[in-house]
């Protein structure tokens, strides 16, 4: 099982496990996460085909999709996940989710940083890019702490946004 963490880190990444559906459920629920997706995406049932992905991602090789669990390594409390999707040729699609009871404490900048220098030092990615909902201020503004560019609009629903390592 991987595992990332700083050594005095608030937050540990690791591979998904079954046993985690229940609290992966409850980080997907709630008005404002779900504001910046599909009615249809929002659902018990499709979280769980989310989750059912993420660990088959595990047993693939060669394995191109790394989707972890962010937990607080202080109560190991499941609060979201972070990925690095389609990692090879030297590029990976970054992304990140927290629950509502996580926002604004700094924890999704940590997961990210983590992810990013995994990704970096592991996969060899020296490109990461990024979508996002126009509206999503949260993710853009995350995504300039961390040095992304912001592209024009894509299909005119999401930003593309570019980090180069």
């Amino acid at each position: 099982m991987l595992i990332l963490a700083e050594p005095d880190g608030r937050l540990r990444l690791r591979d998904f496990r079954e046993s985690d559906l229940d609290a992966y459920l409850a980080v997907r629920k709630g008005a404002a996460f779900g504001r910046h997706y599909a009615p249809e995406q929002m659902g018990a049932e499709f979280s769980a085909r989310l989750l059912e992905n993420f660990l088959a991602q595990q047993g693939r090789t060669p394995r191109r999709d790394w989707q972890l669990a962010i937990e607080r390594s202080d109560d190991g409390a499941l609060i979201g996940s972070v990925g690095l999707r389609g990692a090879g040729g030297g590029e990976a699609e970054f992304g990140i989710e927290l629950a509502e009871t996580a926002w604004r404490q700094g924890y999704a900048r940590e997961a990210a940083r983590l992810m990013l220098a995994f990704g970096r030092e592991r996969l060899a990615c020296r490109r990461f890019r990024a979508h996002c909902a126009p509206d999503n201020v949260a993710m853009l503004l995350l995504a300039q702490r961390l040095g992304f560019d912001m592209q024009p609009l894509r299909d005119g629903r999401r930003l593309d946004l570019l980090l180069a390592a």
